[in-house]
């Protein structure tokens, strides 16, 4: 270009205002190119940075809601007061009693499930070994009703991800509800969390008036942090049904953040949480859907 530039300018006198004219032109082009991407790229960080401002609003939204419905409160339909120079709407959906059970959600329809109570702990004995229990405990609700005992059909846990169940360590404990291996093979859930589940014969153990709790130990090994544990029982009576330790009321959320001034949804989040009894929270899933 700059030689084409010098033999144009030797041989043609006069010619470097045309010349010059050209180089403008073209410089102006470059500007303006260059304005047109810094233009681009200002309105793609304001449209990322109200998306960002947008998605905490609406958690704000679910975990006040949360808050809410863990103290036994109405959940708002609103909140009082914008967040990031947005309102957020709240959508509320009582879905009704659930619990955890081999992995999946169930829905608790049976009138006498309170009859039964299972709970479960986990304890550090060294090495990467750990005791796992599970306890069963007759409520005394069924027995102010006179009930006979409740026969139980299963029992079973999901151990922390990275956990697996050693092999035959149930008959390591004398008064376990059995004594022999879980169901094989061991099932998983889609985290990959190892579900190992005791399915009970004739005759079934029981729990009653006299005998209120029974238990189911055995280990488990591992390296990962210990969360996200669950334990449940399955009684023979129909109306009782799957206990389980994470029991309770399941809402379905949704938060939606938008603009004021021209109503635009900039984020919106939907929660599927549990609520038990005691307040305590246990989110199933959060979604960014818009």
């Amino acid at each position: 270009m700059v030689r084409f530039l010098k033999r144009l300018l030797s041989k043609e006198r006069g010619q470097a205002l045309p010349i010059v004219l050209g180089l403008l032109a073209i410089g102006g082009l470059t500007i303006a190119v260059s304005l047109n991407y810094a233009t681009t790229s200002l309105k793609g960080s304001r449209i990322i940075e109200e998306k960002t401002e947008g998605v905490y609003a609406a958690a704000a939204g679910v975990e006040y809601t949360l808050w809410s419905l863990g103290i036994g409160g109405t959940p708002p339909a609103q909140l009082s007061e914008n967040i990031n120079q947005m309102a957020v709407g709240i959508q509320t959906e009582n879905l009704g009693i659930f619990t955890w059970y081999l992995g999946e959600l169930i829905a608790i329809t049976d009138e006498h499930v309170e009859w039964l109570d299972v709970s479960g702990n986990i304890t550090d004995l060294g090495g990467n070994v750990y005791q796992y229990t599970i306890t069963v405990t007759w409520q005394t609700s069924a027995g102010e009703s006179g009930e006979p005992p409740i026969k139980l059909a299963e029992i079973g846990a999901r151990l922390p991800v990275g956990y697996s169940y050693q092999a035959g360590s149930a008959a390591s404990f004398p008064g376990n509800l059995s004594l022999g291996k879980p169901t094989s093979p061991i099932q998983t859930d889609p985290y990959g969390a190892y579900l190992p589940n005791w399915v009970f014969g004739t005759p079934r153990p029981q729990v009653s008036a006299t005998q209120p709790t029974r238990s189911q130990s055995f280990y488990i090994t591992g390296t990962e942090s210990l969360e996200d544990e669950y334990v449940w029982v399955v009684a023979e009576r129909e109306d009782i049904g799957q206990v389980g330790e994470i029991t309770g009321t399941r809402y379905k959320i949704t938060a939606t953040a938008t603009r004021p001034e021209d109503g635009r949804t900039t984020a919106e989040i939907v929660a599927d949480v549990i609520i038990k009894d005691d307040g305590k929270t246990n989110i199933v899933s959060w979604q960014i859907t818009k």
